[in-house]
């Protein structure tokens, strides 16, 4: 099958399972909501000060923050050599593919009010512009700054890849275990944010064309 159509249809497959969750999901956690903090609990203590500081976007340190801004960084500083040794046309014009998957952030706020979920402990609101918990804001920030970071620091040293996917899987692994135990959001959340992040980079990388274009 050409590469193309395969990134269009798993791309289209990602964000039609986005919204099929969110439909399954509903107002309460269902039973992978339950089983995930079970299951991950007697690993990760909710009460234990790393895992609070992990699951943490306030107070110091923001761990779930500084998760996804450390490999975006990585990746800004080395755009930034890019464009001092190339030029902003070139860096533009090698990475101006990526540009369409930053329509996922409007996509969030949308379908957070279209779907109204609470999180954990929460009571659903009856108003029409009720920001939900469903898909994670911080999971999609944590989705975005890894790809975007393995993205562009696998470019310059192709032979870390394996690393560098290896460590995103973990960074999102350990994200979903320990805002789960925590309470910060149910597992379902997280999962979905991790599917539209995977939608939109499929769908935007089916929009580029041939390598280095």
């Amino acid at each position: 099958m050409p590469r193309r159509p395969l990134l269009l249809a798993a791309g289209a497959g990602c964000l039609a399972a986005v919204v099929g969750l969110g439909l399954a999901v509903r107002d309460q956690g269902g039973w992978l909501d339950r089983a995930v903090p079970d299951a991950a609990r007697p690993l990760l203590p909710p009460e234990s000060r790393l895992v609070q500081a992990l699951s943490s976007e306030v107070g110091w340190p923001p761990g779930a923050l500084l998760m996804a801004v450390l490999p975006l960084a990585a990746a800004v500083g080395l755009l930034a050599g890019e464009v001092r040794r190339h030029g902003v046309p070139a860096v533009v014009a090698r990475w101006r593919w990526l540009l369409p998957a930053l329509a996922v952030l409007p996509v969030l706020y949308a379908l957070r009010v279209a779907f109204g979920r609470p999180g954990p402990g929460e009571v659903a609101h009856d108003g029409p512009l009720y920001v939900g918990a469903y898909p994670s804001g911080a999971a999609l920030a944590l989705g975005l700054g890894w790809t975007v970071g393995v993205l562009v620091v696998g470019a310059q040293w192709p032979r870390w890849r394996p690393w560098l996917l290896a460590a995103m899987a973990l960074a999102l692994v350990l994200h979903l275990l320990v805002r789960a135990v925590t309470g910060k959001h149910w597992a379902t959340d997280i999962l979905g944010s991790y599917l539209l992040v995977a939608g939109a980079f499929l769908l935007a990388a089916a929009s580029r064309g041939r390598p280095g274009t």
